[in-house]
């Protein structure tokens, strides 16, 4: 993948990415694909170069990549001289895939309402367990778009902060 880095090291590296992704609701695959396209020189791989570096069936990386694709995490780049599709890291995949759970977020309020109007003869229990549940989703889908504003605003600021730290380190 990259010269001077311990090949080791860095599957190692990828394996602890694919399961930080699969907390999230990723598939270990999925996660395993993100997390090398995310490290990988050139930014951008091949299926046929995901399945040998990943050692995964070409079924699932098939799979897996039509999911990510799907979701807007990854995207296909062409490369001038090659008739295979290659895949990278969408620009903003993670923040658009933020976005899109805010989206599903907006979602529960009505079947909310309807649970209440369910469940308006039924005992206080149910109707509290529902209506916490709807003031959860009610926070988020306040607090979700201001945070991504935040992001927004803040981005610039923040990569530099993280490349500022990363030189001191080194």
């Amino acid at each position: 993948m990259s010269s001077g880095i311990d090949p080791a090291a860095l599957e190692g590296y990828v394996e602890d990415l694919a399961v930080f992704f699969e907390r999230s609701g990723l598939p270990r695959i999925a996660g395993r694909i993100l997390a090398l396209l995310l490290i990988c020189d050139p930014p951008h791989r091949a299926a046929s170069e995901l399945v040998q570096e990943l050692g995964a069936s070409k079924a699932s990386v098939s799979n897996m990549l039509r999911l990510l694709e799907t979701t807007g995490l990854i995207q296909r780049v062409g490369v001038p001289g090659e008739r295979a599709s290659r895949y990278s890291l969408a620009k903003d995949g993670f923040e658009k895939k933020f976005a899109m759970s805010t989206r599903a977020l907006v979602g529960f309020s009505p079947l909310a309402a309807r649970g209440f109007e369910l469940l308006e003869p039924a005992g206080d229990a149910r109707k509290d367990r529902l209506r916490e549940m709807a003031a959860l989703y009610a926070f988020w889908e306040r607090a979700m778009p201001k945070l991504i504003e935040t992001w927004r605003q803040e981005r610039e600021a923040l990569v530099a902060a993280i490349e500022s730290e990363l030189k001191e380190t080194t």
